[in-house]
Formats: C-alpha cells, sequence, structure tokens
C-alpha cells in the first residue's frame, strides 16, 4: 500500500498517502496498522476497506466512485468530504469512533460503534439498519442542492444513551425499531411529515423547534417510559393555509408515554389515538392544545391552580386545553380532580360528562337522560337539580291550589292573604309528604291521585337531595 503514492509517509504501522492518482481500484485487504490516512487522492474506481484490523482510519478529500469499509475492525473510523456521486457504505464491521462530515449518500449496515456516531453536514441520503451504537449525533445544516434535501431512515437501532438530530432541514426523517435513552429533534425542520414507529426510549423524547408540513407527523406503537416534551412545534411556511391546514399536528397511536407536555407559539397540535399518559398530561401553552380520542387516557393532568366554581369555568378550561371537548377530555380532568381529593369539582365534571354522553343518544333517550336524569335529578350529583324543581314544584302547585279554591270558603277572593297561605301549606305538605291530611273539598278519587302523585314525586326528590348532601359531608 506505501507502495501506491509518490508522498507518502510511513512510520512503523502508519502510513499517510496523499495527493495521489489511482487509476484503478484501490483495495485494501487484511491490513493491520495503527493508523492509516489517505488525504486528497483521486481513485478511478472504488476504495475498498476489507477484513483490515486499523486502529484510526481517516480518509479526507478522496475522490472515487464508491468508498466502502467491510467486514472490519477499526478503532476511529473519519470520513470527510467525500466527492459528490461518491456513496459511502460501512457494513458488518467493529468501531470505537465513527466520524462522517459533509458525505453524499451514506450506509451504515450491521455495526457495532462502542462510542460515538457523529454524522455533520450531511449532502445525501443517509441509511441506518441493524446497528449498535453509544450514541448517534446528525447535526449542521444540510442544504438541498441539484440532488434535493437529504433523507435520514433509521432502522433496527440500539443507541446505549442518545440519539440526537440537531440544526437540519431535511427531506425526511424515518425512525422504526429504534431503542434508546434519550431521542432528541432540536431545530429541526422536515419537508415530509415525521414518521416513527415501534420507538422505545427509556427515559425522555425531547422535541424542540421542530418544523413540520401541514400533513399529520405520526409516532405509532411506541413506549416512552419517561417524558415527551414538545416545544415550539412549527408549520412549514409553504404548507401554511386557512383552518386546519395552518396548525401543526403531530399524532400518537397506540403509543404509551409517562408523562406529556406541549409549548407552542404557533397553533399546533399533539393527537392521541389509542394512546395513554401513565403520569401526567401537562398543560398546554401558548397556542398549542391537545386532542384525546375515545379510546386514549390520562392518569393525572396538571391543573396549575385551576378552580372550577361551576360548569362554565370547567368548560373554559377544557376549551383552552383541547381541541374539543370529548367524554375522554372531561374523564381526564375529574380523575385529575379526585386525585387531589377536590369532590365538588369532581360532581361538577362527572355532571357535565353525563349530560354530553346523552346528547349522542337517540331522540327519545336523549330527551329522558338530559331532561329528566340531567335537568331534574342531576344524574346523582347535583343536590340544586332536583332542589329547583321541588321548589318550583311547590310554588306551582300552589299557585293551581289557590285559583282552583280548593281550600277557599266562599266569598273569599282571590286576594285574601290568609287562603292563599293555605294553599301554599297544603302544597309543602302534598309534595313533602308531610301527613296533615286533605281538605274535604279533596275528598275525591281525582285529588286523590294527585295527592299520590305529589307525594311520590316529592319522596323522590327529597330522598334525592338528602342523600347528595350527606354523600357530600360524607366525603
Amino acid at each position: 500500500m506505501a507502495r501506491i503514492g509518490r508522498q507518502r509517509t510511513v512510520s512503523d504501522r502508519s502510513v499517510h498517502l496523499r495527493q495521489d492518482e489511482v487509476t484503478t481500484d484501490l483495495l485494501l485487504d487484511t491490513v493491520s496498522a495503527d493508523r492509516v490516512s489517505l488525504d486528497r487522492m483521486s481513485i478511478d474506481g472504488a476504495l475498498t476497506v476489507r477484513s483490515c484490523h486499523i486502529d484510526e482510519l481517516v480518509i479526507d478529500h478522496v475522490e472515487a466512485d464508491a468508498l466502502m469499509v467491510v467486514n472490519s475492525r477499526i478503532g476511529r473510523l473519519t470520513i470527510r468530504n467525500a466527492s459528490m456521486g461518491c456513496e459511502v457504505t460501512v457494513i458488518d464491521s467493529a468501531l470505537d469512533f465513527l466520524a462522517l462530515h459533509s458525505c453524499g449518500t451514506t450506509r451504515l449496515e450491521r455495526l457495532r460503534v462502542e462510542e460515538l456516531v457523529q454524522v455533520n453536514a450531511l449532502r445525501g441520503t443517509l441509511h441506518i439498519s441493524n446497528t449498535r451504537v453509544s450514541s448517534l449525533t446528525i447535526r449542521s445544516q444540510a442544504t438541498g442542492g441539484r440532488l434535493g434535501r437529504p433523507r435520514v431512515n433509521v432502522r433496527g437501532l440500539k443507541a446505549r444513551e442518545d440519539i440526537t438530530f440537531d440544526d437540519l432541514w431535511l427531506s425526511a426523517i424515518g425512525l422504526e425499531d429504534v431503542e434508546t435513552c434519550e431521542l432528541s429533534l432540536q431545530r429541526v425542520r422536515l419537508d415530509e411529515p415525521l414518521r416513527a414507529s415501534d420507538l422505545r426510549c427509556s427515559e425522555a423524547v425531547r422535541v424542540n423547534g421542530l418544523v413540520i408540513p401541514a400533513e399529520e407527523s405520526t409516532i405509532t406503537n411506541s413506549t416512552v417510559r419517561g417524558s415527551v416534551d414538545v416545544r415550539n412545534l412549527g408549520l412549514c411556511e409553504s404548507s401554511d393555509g386557512a383552518g386546519a391546514a395552518s396548525t401543526a399536528r403531530l399524532a400518537l397511536h397506540n403509543t404509551s408515554v409517562t408523562s406529556l407536555t406541549l409549548a407552542s407559539v404557533a397553533s399546533s397540535v399533539i393527537s392521541l389515538h389509542g394512546s395513554s399518559v401513565t403520569g401526567t398530561l401537562g398543560l398546554p401553552s401558548g397556542r398549542s392544545r391537545y386532542s384525546l380520542d375515545s379510546s386514549s387516557s390520562v392518569g393525572d393532568m396538571e391543573l396549575a391552580g385551576q378552580v372550577f366554581r361551576n360548569g362554565a369555568q370547567a368548560l373554559s378550561f377544557l376549551e383552552r386545553s383541547f381541541t374539543e371537548v370529548t367524554a375522554a377530555a372531561l374523564e381526564s380532568v375529574r380523575s385529575a380532580l379526585a386525585k387531589r381529593n377536590r369532590n365538588r369539582e369532581v360532581d361538577e365534571l362527572y355532571y357535565l360528562a353525563r349530560q354530553r354522553e346523552a346528547a349522542e343518544m337517540p331522540p327519545l333517550r336523549r330527551a329522558v337522560g338530559r331532561g329528566l336524569l340531567g335537568g331534574v335529578l342531576g344524574w346523582g350529583v347535583r343536590a340544586r337539580n332536583p332542589a329547583r324543581v321541588l321548589g318550583a314544584g311547590v310554588v306551582l302547585t300552589g299557585v293551581v291550589l289557590h285559583l282552583a279554591g280548593a281550600v277557599r270558603d266562599p266569598g273569599r277572593g282571590l286576594t285574601d292573604v290568609t287562603v292563599a297561605g293555605k294553599s301554599f301549606v297544603l302544597a309543602m305538605a302534598l309534595w313533602l309528604n308531610v301527613g296533615t291530611g286533605t281538605p274535604s273539598e279533596l275528598k275525591t278519587a281525582e285529588w286523590t291521585a294527585l295527592a299520590v302523585s305529589f307525594t311520590a314525586a316529592g319522596m323522590l326528590l327529597t330522598t334525592l337531595i338528602v342523600g347528595i348532601v350527606i354523600r357530600k359531608l360524607v366525603r
């Protein structure tokens, strides 16, 4: 190998070849060395490193049709400034450290890297598959040239520490079957939606400054045993439009996370479809909101001192935090209140949830649910609803009895206060089942039927009111 270069340096087990031309393919086969450096060489063909054991291999500014490292054991492998159109392939090898800078299409397959894999200024598509590393970092701006912006496809990657994408403008990122402690996407811009599936993170997923197109980006069938922190989720300017298209959307499908937080100045939505937040769902800030479907669940929700004195305040909070007030959203807030023993507000949320569930029923069941069970009986948690109905029933019955003259003696008019008072006392006796009896004028079958009906309704309402009040006092 040392003979091929006019400008070369040979020292013990190290060789440095520089500024030379090779008119054929260059093959390094079963080479054992401390350090090999190829600098500013032109190769009319492919450069292949096969079955070598080298402590440090540096390939810098080498022009070749292809560059391949296969079935080798290399301590530190550095490839810089590969020529345009030169595909870099590193497969079936064991490395301590791998650094790629300003390379075109790159393929990394079946590697074992003890330390860091660092990729800077990528100029072509990067494929990583069936590889184990300590950590992976892909950073620095990758601009689009005549070949377009690069893509990153990662499949079957296991990182003991972290995977970082930093300061990139890519065509797309695809992650499949990736296992790591921490995944970070910082200042990343994508021309196509993010696609991630079978992602397993033991600590955290951090997204800061991710810019995506209007189409929904997705994370599918994944598990994050830690926090998912999404900040400054933005929309590509070319995708900006009216309505839903002006919102950046990230969806979690069949995914489990421990906690989820969202903060964004621009309009953004994180949707949960068949997914669960086993820990805490943080309050969204800025113009960001969540979307929950009926098959999603939230263990707890950050309330940040929110107090719900009535249903209007609860609905206002839900509308600020979620794209729509669904049963799942109501249940999430209700569960969070229950964990804090805020029982009065729990009852308020339960009432709202049942009323909304009844609103989606067929007309007859909707009328019975919202009108009778909700409006009259308060779903067993609102004492003021049956109390209002009972009070209104007593007043209305008293007015009717007074107008009908049930307890008015001949010659006494409607303006007689004493007679009016007797009518209202009789109405209270009928509704509250006091048992004072009825005047002789009411000793007919019709009046008896009315009295029994009023008494039965009154017993139901008073029993319900007393039960609700006792339940509140016991809690």
